[in-house]
């Protein structure tokens, strides 16, 4: 029979990882000040690539809009990555993962 998908990296072990890099990723957070000010809010799209063996990489999936939280939300993302736990079926793949990151000034 067999699953979908083709790419090889286990679905479950991606949504595992997915999960626990959002968990991570919270806790380095931060709205940059002007734009929290400014009400500025957005989402930015972060793609993290992990290559088998070396450092995940964070890179900007889709922008914005507004430079300051394009920054924040990749710096969140670099320092989450290499802290998040890769799941067992996942290890020694090289994988990719795309999260949201949300600014709402009406949340802060």
């Amino acid at each position: 029979m067999g699953g979908g998908g083709g790419g090889g990296a286990d679905a479950d072990g991606l949504r595992q990882y997915r999960l626990a890099l959002a968990r991570e990723a919270r806790r380095f957070k931060r709205y940059p000040e002007r734009a929290l000010l400014a009400g500025i809010g957005g989402t930015v799209e972060v793609r993290v690539e992990h290559g088998s063996g070396i450092m995940p990489v964070a890179r900007l999936a889709r922008s914005s809009g507004h430079e300051a939280l394009d920054a924040a939300a990749l710096e969140m993302m670099r320092q989450a990555a290499p802290r998040t736990a890769v799941p067992e079926p996942l290890r020694g793949q090289a994988f990719v993962v795309s999260l949201p990151v949300i600014f709402d000034a009406s949340e802060e």
